[in-house]
């Protein structure tokens, strides 16, 4: 079972026992953002600071100019600078270090796979979207006959069409993988977009694939970069619902090399909104590992001030978290494989989980799907009587006019997820017995369907 260790920095050391218990929310799962004193303290003595020496009070390209000013006279002064230390390296750390179980041993893995990304903050996820579609080109030529094919799945979260088409963008969108059958009612595909679907689609040289990562499913990132060097698109991938994600190779020495989410992508965004594992009310990050692309994105967002701005209390706040992602992304992990081995298939449902050890996994969400319709409104009653915090997923775009969108390829397996799908949050996945808890409460949903059935 893979195990991922802290992370930690002389910038910002934070020490949380390892048997640290989340305090509950009113509804009797773990809160978000998490309540756990170490954090706070943390937290509140980092925003103490950017409030003692003014920086709460600048733009963050101030600040970040400042600290560097300050920094080539006096060498070590900037590390004191919030928002100087969230930058790219900070973030793309969180993304890069991890510890995998490997043939029975442990080994640390912390190589700069992505040596050389350069990162931009923003003001949020949907932002950061918005900024890598303008900089690769999507709405700049509004007065060209042809717009600029978006390819994205008709299962996406709905703010990425949006944003499509508020740039002057065509969405296209494809098919996600089909659910594979098993006896033990669990799937290990079912998410993410269908390649397959993807290569059936004839958009021009020029085109942008948008990938997200959902649910604790990773799209396979080195197969769509292929597709799209072939083809000669541009690839986002959005990991706003997977920081620190990523998959684990051998090299050529034996040694286990990560590789983040987004390694090849043109740009790769991230989110750091209320709900997200990794939070500050807001804000979000893109990624790029072009030199050019990053100025043309500075030549886009600096009018001369930030025009999307993640601001230095924003990074005061997220600071600490970082060195605790891994742990948490862990224990997620190991209680949605306890989620994924309980009898859904008594209620009729389905899991989606893959614990393949290779594939490092960051749930903001833990998938299952119900037979029919009426089945997920059924099981959600029941769930929600346990106030385990859940929900349906996204509702799919497949519907959409032909005036909104392009749809050159079956949606079969998207409406399916829309009309079927639930989701519980990533905060229940804290929770040391959310797998007991839901286990009784399965229990109770099929006593009370062969009582019906009787």
């Amino acid at each position: 079972m893979p195990r991922h260790p802290d992370l930690r920095s002389t910038e910002n050391p934070l020490t949380v026992p390892a048997n640290e218990r989340f305090e509950d929310a009113p509804d009797g799962w773990p809160a978000w953002p998490p309540r756990i004193p170490e954090l706070t303290h943390a937290i509140s003595d980092s925003v103490a600071r950017i409030l003692q020496d003014g920086q709460w009070g600048t733009y963050p390209e101030t600040t970040a100019k400042t600290l560097a000013e300050a920094a080539r006279n006096q060498p070590g002064v900037h590390e004191t600078g919030v928002h100087q230390q969230c930058t790219a390296e900070t973030v793309e750390a969180a993304c890069q270090i991890v510890e995998t179980d490997r043939r029975g041993g442990r080994s640390n893995v912390a190589e700069a796979t992505n040596a050389g990304r350069r990162a931009r903050l923003c003001s949020s996820g949907t932002s950061a979207i918005e900024l890598a579609l303008r900089a690769l080109g999507v709405g700049s030529h509004k007065s060209s006959r042809q717009a600029t094919d978006v390819i994205l799945s008709a299962y996406d979260y709905p703010g990425n069409f949006r944003t499509i088409e508020l740039l002057g963008g065509r969405p296209v969108l494809c098919d996600t993988d089909p659910v594979a059958t098993s006896i033990q009612s669990c799937s290990v595909t079912g998410l993410t977009p269908s390649l397959p679907s993807i290569e059936s689609i004839q958009s021009p040289p020029g085109s942008v694939l948008l990938v997200s990562h959902l649910h604790g499913q990773l799209a396979d990132s080195t197969a769509l970069a292929n597709l799209c060097s072939d083809r000669d698109w541009m690839l986002i991938e959005d990991a706003c619902q997977a920081f620190g994600a990523g998959t684990i190779e051998i090299n050529a020495a034996g040694e286990d090399v990560f590789h983040p989410v987004g390694e090849r992508a043109d740009w790769t965004t991230y989110s750091f909104g209320g709900s997200k594992p990794v939070t500050c009310g807001n804000g979000g990050a893109l990624m790029t590992p072009s030199e050019k692309r990053f100025h043309q994105l500075r030549g886009i967002v600096d009018r001369p001030s930030d025009t999307f701005p993640m601001s230095p209390l924003q990074c005061a706040a997220l600071l600490p978290q970082l060195p605790l992602v891994s742990r948490w992304n862990a224990i997620r992990c190991e209680n949605a494989l306890k989620l994924s081995q309980l009898d859904w298939e008594s209620v009729g449902c389905m899991a989606i989980w893959d614990d393949n050890p290779a594939v490092i996994r960051a749930p903001y969400k833990f998938p299952v799907l119900a037979q029919d319709a009426e089945t997920r409104s059924r099981v959600l009653a029941a769930l929600k009587q346990i106030q385990l915090p859940c929900g349906e997923g996204f509702r799919s775009m497949h519907r959409t006019s032909d005036r909104r969108s392009s749809k050159p390829v079956p949606l079969d397996n998207a409406e399916i997820l829309s009309d079927r799908l639930l989701v519980v949050d990533h905060r229940a996945l804290l929770a040391d017995d959310v797998a007991d808890r839901v286990k009784a409460c399965l229990r109770t949903i099929a006593g009370g369907s062969r009582i019906r059935s009787d």
